[in-house]
């Protein structure tokens, strides 16, 4: 079964990680935190009953290689539920931050956007469903060019503190893009090419054959771009958003 979306979300933590039945030489390097942050979606189905976090492996050296090994979902059946490879649409890591986008059955158009961080290793921080498209819920771009005309918006904030990450997320049909206001975090420009946007800001893109990712830094914060979608349309959509420092941030266009 491939990865669904939950409706309702129940976040537990594996018996290992409350029994400590690790060793301290044995800890991975992703590690899931005692509370993980969620936010439920839409209610418009109601198949899932929990959404479980369990601890990676020490091979899930990245949060993509951790989100495959980490969620699983239980039905009210009774029936398990876990993401594969293949659901993992883009992972975009910068400094000690990282957002992985990962699919659900493509008849749904369900998107699910995992939050990481690290402190000496990478902690799974916050959860967000994203529900895509469909003729009862869409939104409006309020002036983003986003390279599809139809889609959803969600967003949340990593955590309570004050300067808490936030990601906005967008779902199209068959993609997905993030845009993350983070505090500053350092580029690597070595992984990077850098580009100049047609608004003057010095731009690192990073793309493969499925995914890409866009960064800029902005006074004191970090602008995050990332999905399954070519770099030029996160160029594109780069050069319509406000600075940070706007209160309708990443929106050009206030509602």
């Amino acid at each position: 079964m491939r990865f669904v979306k939950p409706m309702t979300i129940i976040v537990l933590i594996s018996s290992c990680l409350l029994s400590g039945c690790m060793s301290e030489t044995e800890e991975p390097v992703v590690k899931p935190p005692a509370d993980v942050k969620s936010v439920k979606p839409v209610k418009e189905k109601n198949e899932v009953e929990e959404f479980l976090i369990k601890e990676p492996s020490k091979d899930a050296d990245t949060p993509g290689k951790a989100a495959v090994e980490q969620i699983q979902l239980t039905f009210k059946n009774g029936q398990t539920a876990v993401p594969t490879e293949d659901d993992v649409l883009s992972e975009a890591i910068l400094g000690q931050k990282a957002v992985v986008s990962l699919h659900a059955p493509e008849e749904q158009n369900d998107y699910i956007v995992l939050f990481y961080e690290r402190v000496n290793r990478w902690t799974l921080t916050g959860i967000l469903p994203v529900t895509g498209p469909n003729t009862s819920g869409r939104s409006e771009s309020r002036g983003l060019k986003l390279p599809f005309s139809t889609f959803r918006s969600d967003e949340m904030t990593w955590s309570d503190t004050k300067d808490a990450p936030t990601t906005w997320a967008f779902a199209g049909k068959q993609a997905i893009i993030t845009v993350s206001k983070l505090s500053q975090q350092t580029i690597d420009d070595n992984q990077s090419a850098v580009v100049t946007l047609s608004n003057g800001i010095e731009a690192y893109i990073h793309e493969t054959k499925r995914e890409a990712s866009l960064s800029y830094q902005d006074g004191e914060q970090t602008v995050l771009l990332a999905g399954n979608v070519p770099v030029a349309s996160l160029k594109t959509l780069a050069e319509s958003l406000p600075s940070v420092s706007s209160l309708s941030f990443p929106y050009a266009e206030t509602e």
